[in-house]
């Protein structure tokens, strides 16, 4: 389809797709992994999504590394506008983070794989770009799921790495609090009273989805135990992007409530989707 993005803006999603391997069926050991007409045509719609938004950064949490036609059917159907950055984590295991650029609209100049080496075999992509010839750095995440009390401290230690790993890229290449910052991921909490967001804000990130609607989203994601929880954010900070646009996916979308008029069943999150405007003058 032909883009209707203006040069000036920016259009960033973040989007937990739901890896095969992970979507239970009828039972905690029947995964949709071993159906690959399922998967495959859960996977063919998501890809049909991404493709009505036509959006210039996507950032995708458990893409499902392990099995090669997974990649296969998203680079046959969408490599002809993206390049796609992939990294599996640590401990074998299944699934990763990607990143997929519209390289018409933005440059890439780096990569770097974030390994934390945890308990919770976590990593961060991070993507040095370049948008109309200033530095961005993009950084795709996915926190560890609180099952237990002392996961909330791996996700606290989590995040406070990323954000050590983060500045010392910056330092590296000379461009802290010289560029623009974009945090993308699936946070796997709740933003009421949680340190992680705590310490992202008192670090000066600001979420997009609160910049432009007063609020957070309330419910991105409907967990494995029937909760209902916003997890999925898209943080920045800059002094030449700004936020003229946010919206879950499906638009139109109730964010008080899981199961409303949409019908979403294409994956347990909904994506978040942001256009930036540059106001650089």
């Amino acid at each position: 389809m032909s883009s209707n993005v203006r040069n000036d803006t920016l259009s960033v999603c973040t989007f937990n797709i739901l890896a095969p391997c992970y979507k239970r069926l009828s039972s905690e050991h029947d995964r949709e992994s071993a159906y690959d007409t399922l998967w495959q045509a859960r996977h063919l719609s998501i890809i049909k999504v991404l493709q009505s938004l036509d959006i210039n950064l996507i950032c995708l949490q458990e893409f499902w590394l392990k099995n090669p036609l997974f990649s296969q059917l998203y680079k046959s159907n969408l490599s002809s506008k993206y390049s796609f950055y992939t990294l599996q984590r640590t401990g074998a295991l299944d699934d990763g983070l990607a990143i997929l650029v519209d390289s018409s609209h933005v440059q890439v100049m780096d990569k770097c794989d974030l390994k934390l080496n945890d308990v919770g075999n976590r990593v961060g992509l991070l993507l040095h770009l370049r948008f109309r010839d200033k530095d961005l750095i993009l950084l795709n995440v996915h926190l560890t799921f609180p099952h237990y009390r002392f996961e909330r401290r791996v996700r606290l230690r989590q995040i406070k790495k990323f954000l050590d790993l983060l500045s010392d890229y910056q330092k590296s290449k000379n461009l802290l609090n010289q560029c623009s910052t974009i945090i993308c991921g699936d946070f796997n909490s709740s933003y009421h009273h949680d340190p992680v967001y705590q310490l992202i804000k008192k670090n000066q990130f600001l979420s997009s989805y609160r910049f432009i609607n007063g609020i957070e989203p309330n419910v991105t994601h409907l967990t494995h135990r029937k909760e209902q929880l916003g997890v999925d954010f898209i943080f920045y900070k800059s002094n030449v992007l700004q936020p003229i646009s946010s919206e879950l996916i499906p638009r139109g979308c109730n964010h008080l409530i899981w199961h409303d008029q949409s019908g979403w069943k294409l994956s347990d999150h909904r994506p978040v989707l942001t256009v930036f405007q540059s106001i650089d003058t």
